[in-house]
């Protein structure tokens, strides 16, 4: 008789179809198991971005240098280097993540050290100076060093994390962060640089837990100087930036501050409010937005959200708002993921510096709050800022990879 054959293991009961299913497809062998979905979000959203620009930019390339593509073509190349730069950061995971943290203190400073250069060898544009070249590239520091910030805060936190709630350890070394940053800032009048790196102090400080107790003493602080700027210390505001207070005047009322009597300071704002009313819900469509057409100033910029509701209407609004309220749920997802503290914390800092600079531009461009030249993540115009964003989110699919992998 025919002796039985012995019973095959799972693992040679396996089909070729089921050992195929097995193998990592191009992407994953590209890029490793990267958390797709914020990957997913972060294309669309530069996609959409880049819509944005070209519709919000024609009309005024075309009149001014008689090219409709003047600027969406560099803003195309933009894209294409942030991209690559954000693939070759994801790839490289562990190793930059280890050479951020510990080198996290230099980059910082060499951040203060770009921004103090525009005091000198800066270059205007639009009446505000806060660009420098290097090497035949223009950029913008301040960009650079919001980064910089959250790195050298995340160092601090990791190394100093049974120490935190003491003076030395925790509100002196953060408070000596931002002061920096903030004093940076300031020399380039560019109060809404100044105001997101507070934020992110802030919110960094919540995050690594330098207590209650501490965290009171600094939100009463702010409180105090605020009030005290605001009512008595008009001077210092004058002094430092003198833009400001003509902009409190014209965010009470844009509309009265519209004619060339006034100087036409509230014509961008109020421009911005027509744009958004005559949206409606479904919008005017794609291309079709009328204050591009030179009534409102420079659309692709940091008013780009008002074009995008005069388009695409409240459900285009909505659908950019969601994008974005996504790509925060999944970075802070990565965050509560990640293998080590400081990977965690670099994440959610990051994500939280782009969920601050979203709600201060959509509170500027609906004139919730005065107009600060804050700029709309990956959709206003500039090679800095999307590169250096893109930059980020390599950072966080890094993280997310790695995070993958050790879990494996």
């Amino acid at each position: 008789m025919d002796q039985a054959k012995p019973p095959r293991s799972a693992q040679q009961r396996g089909t070729p179809r089921e050992k195929q299913r097995t193998r990592p497809n191009t992407i994953t062998r590209f890029l490793g198991e990267v958390d797709r979905p914020f990957l997913l979000i972060v294309l669309l959203l530069v996609c959409i971005g880049s819509i944005a620009v070209f519709s919000s930019s024609y009309a005024h390339s075309a009149q001014r240098y008689g090219d409709s593509y003047a600027l969406a073509r560099p803003q195309l190349m933009y894209v294409l280097l942030g991209i690559t730069a954000m693939g070759a950061i994801a790839i490289s995971g562990p190793l930059v993540l280890a050479f951020l943290k510990k080198f996290a203190f230099l980059v910082y400073l060499v951040a203060l050290a770009m921004n103090a250069a525009v005091r000198f060898i800066g270059e205007n544009y639009n009446g505000a100076t806060r660009w420098i070249t290097i090497l035949g590239i223009q950029f913008q520091p301040s960009e650079f060093l919001k980064f910089a910030l959250v790195l050298v805060c995340a160092r601090h936190i990791v190394n100093n994390r049974d120490r935190l709630h003491t003076f030395r350890y925790g509100l002196l070394p953060f408070g000596l962060y931002g002061i920096g940053a903030i004093a940076m800032t300031l020399m380039q009048s560019h109060l809404s640089a100044t105001i997101i790196n507070a934020l992110i102090v802030y919110i960094m400080m919540w995050l690594g837990g330098i207590g209650a107790k501490l965290l009171g003493i600094v939100t009463a602080l702010v409180a105090a100087a605020g009030t005290y700027v605001l009512t008595v210390g008009r001077g210092f505001i004058e002094q430092v930036v003198p833009h400001a207070l003509d902009r409190l005047k014209v965010w009470d009322n844009p509309f009265e501050y519209m004619s060339n009597a006034s100087g036409g300071k509230g014509w961008q704002p109020a421009q911005s409010l027509y744009a958004i009313s005559s949206g409606g819900f479904w919008g005017l469509g794609l291309g079709r937005s009328n204050q591009k057409h030179g009534y409102l100033p420079e659309p692709y910029n940091d008013y780009i959200f008002a074009i995008i509701c005069e388009e695409m209407g409240f459900f285009g609004a909505v659908l950019v708002i969601g994008l974005f309220a996504a790509l925060a749920w999944r970075g802070f997802h990565i965050a509560n993921r990640s293998q080590d503290q400081f990977s965690s914390l670099l994440v959610m800092g990051i994500t939280a510096h782009v969920v601050i600079q979203v709600a201060l531009n959509l509170a500027v461009v609906t004139n919730t709050i005065p107009s600060t030249g804050i700029s709309l993540p990956f959709f206003s115009y500039g090679g800095t800022s999307l590169i250096i964003l893109l930059c980020e989110m390599g950072l966080i699919l890094a993280v997310s990879r790695y995070s993958y992998t050790e879990k494996g």
